[in-house]
């Protein structure tokens, strides 16, 4: 009986080395890439900041800027009727600052924006705020004034490119910003 239990024992061990083998050549065929292809989705931070300490600094920076074309006692664009006083000035072709005036009441406070307009795919705004106002909550309430603005922005650019199904403007708000 001992035969059997010994061409048993060399069999196993055999097919276990035959096993190892097969495994090593099968790993050498199949290359693992270098890279994964999985993709993850990864939510850009903002595309402006604004870039000074302080609301002050940013102010007298911008005045500076031989790119800036300042319109003082002006409203941002796209603001409606809303309160201000603002200095605005539009720096390049996309970017707009709006600063507060003494007297408004979220004073002092900046508002960089990126506006860009560019064809029926895309209607972009983007923005940069700091507040310095005493209250948070003029703080939150002009913020929210802001985003409403921008919203309506992008909802007037919109309604020149996408039309429902019988031809008519997807949005029937507003027509024009200024």
């Amino acid at each position: 009986m001992k035969p059997i239990v010994y061409l048993l024992a060399i069999f196993v061990a055999m097919a276990s080395i035959n096993a190892d083998a097969l495994t090593k050549a099968a790993k050498k065929k199949i290359k693992k890439p270098r890279y994964s292809k999985t993709t993850q989705q990864v939510v850009p931070p903002s595309a402006i900041a604004i870039g000074y300490p302080s609301i002050i600094i940013a102010l007298n920076a911008v005045k500076e800027s031989n790119d800036a074309v300042v319109k003082p006692n002006a409203k941002p664009f796209g603001w409606q009727e809303r309160s201000g006083p603002w200095y605005v000035m539009k720096e390049g072709k996309n970017i707009e600052w709006a600063f507060t005036e003494g007297g408004h009441y979220a004073h002092p406070s900046l508002v960089k924006r990126m506006i860009d307009v560019g064809s029926a795919d895309h209607v972009y705004v983007d923005m940069a705020f700091r507040c310095g106002a005493p209250s948070k909550r003029d703080c939150e309430k002009l913020l929210a004034e802001f985003k409403e603005v921008n919203l309506l922005i992008r909802k007037v650019y919109q309604k020149k490119y996408i039309v429902s199904a019988d031809g008519l403007p997807a949005w029937n708000g507003a027509d024009s910003l200024e």
